[in-house]
């Protein structure tokens, strides 16, 4: 008889969209016969696929003359078998009850072979189990899962656990990560002698404001909201408005002021080129760009095509920065770990620390 938590499990999986092949391979890898995960998506409600009787029998002929010759080469070229490296880490330990606890899977994959499988998420407190999640994967060498799991508005304070189970190849991996749920936070009362903000004082100040904001998505205004009225003034001179003003030349603004039209990404283009041999003469090229957007991305592009970490310190923009810090994680040089400001970035970059400190 099929198990009844292997029929809810294929429920849960097609009520979250996955689509019913990819539930019967991933099954079937983690160890699962073909009879129980037919008998058990059959009774889910999944789509079932319909094949001749013809079609099966000569495939099944095909396939046995071709098992028969074929079967001592597999054995003797097959690739060991991947075996994934996994953590868990908590983006907080304290949480309330309705608020979303957030993770993050980090999985490492030393054979660099393709794998996929599923993450299964469940949370347990008190009185047992309170939430759960389910989450695909596919990588090479490495990649991280981001998940939000929430929390029920009656959770009970006190110590929860949140267990990851990965499951890919006939394998699964546990990880788990504790942490605290605490009581609904209590408003302090007002006191007796406060103010009361009038609704038509609310009003004349929400006048006042430009709740849609005043940014006409053109670098060359300065947009300000006054008394309740977007001022879009013009800004001269300006790099980039195809015009070249006389405090404007060839090396501080070639976008205005080439013999011949040019765009940003020739300009860009041309400092990768440079990268390689001269960086202080890319770095320079970059500058020319003078729109702070275009430097940016011009930054990245450099400090990719040199392997040189210094255009990525020059970038304003936090995620473009970060953007250019991680590929150096991911050649295994660490110390950009503290530069990075976005968390789950940083969290993923320390963690990928920590597995290369293990490696022998």
């Amino acid at each position: 008889m099929v198990q009844q938590s292997l029929i809810e499990y294929i429920q849960r999986l097609l009520q979250q969209g996955y689509d019913s092949g990819v539930i019967r391979t991933t099954l079937l890898n983690a160890g699962y016969s073909p009879y129980d995960v037919d008998t058990a998506m059959r009774v889910a409600g999944a789509p079932q696929r319909r094949v001749s009787t013809k079609f099966l029998i000569v495939g099944f002929l095909v396939l046995l003359v071709l098992a028969a010759g074929t079967l001592i080469v597999i054995k003797l070229l097959q690739a060991p078998p991947a075996v994934l490296s996994v953590s868990l880490n908590l983006f907080s330990t304290q949480a309330a009850p309705g608020q979303d606890v957030v993770v993050n899977v980090d999985i490492q994959n030393p054979s660099g072979r393709k794998t996929t499988g599923l993450i299964d998420f469940v949370v347990t407190g008190p009185s047992g189990r309170v939430a759960s999640k389910t989450e695909s994967f596919e990588l090479t060498k490495q990649t991280s899962v981001p998940a939000s799991i929430a929390l029920p508005s009656t959770a009970a304070p006190g110590a929860y656990t949140v267990r990851a189970t990965v499951s890919y190849a006939g394998k699964s991996v546990y990880q788990s990560a504790n942490f605290e749920v605490a009581e609904k936070a209590v408003l302090p009362e007002r006191p007796a002698g406060a103010l009361v903000e009038r609704p038509l004082e609310k009003a004349r100040e929400l006048q006042l404001t430009c709740p849609g904001g005043c940014d006409d998505l053109n670098f060359c205004t300065k947009d300000e909201c006054v008394q309740g009225t977007c001022m879009n003034s013009p800004i001269s001179p300006c790099c980039g408005d195809h015009k070249c003003d006389a405090s404007e030349t060839v090396s501080s603004c070639v976008l205005d002021c080439s013999e011949r039209p040019i765009g940003p990404a020739e300009i860009r283009q041309k400092a990768k080129e440079l990268a390689s041999s001269d960086l202080d003469k890319a770095l320079e090229t970059c500058d020319g760009l003078a729109q702070r957007v275009y430097i940016d991305a011009c930054l990245s592009d450099i400090s990719a095509a040199s392997g040189s970490k210094e255009p990525c310190s020059r970038i304003i923009a936090d995620d473009v920065r970060d953007a250019c810090y991680i590929p150096f994680a991911y050649g295994d040089d660490f110390s950009v770990c503290p530069l990075l400001t976005n968390s789950y970035m940083k969290n993923s970059c320390l963690s990928l620390a920590e597995l290369s400190a293990l490696k022998p």
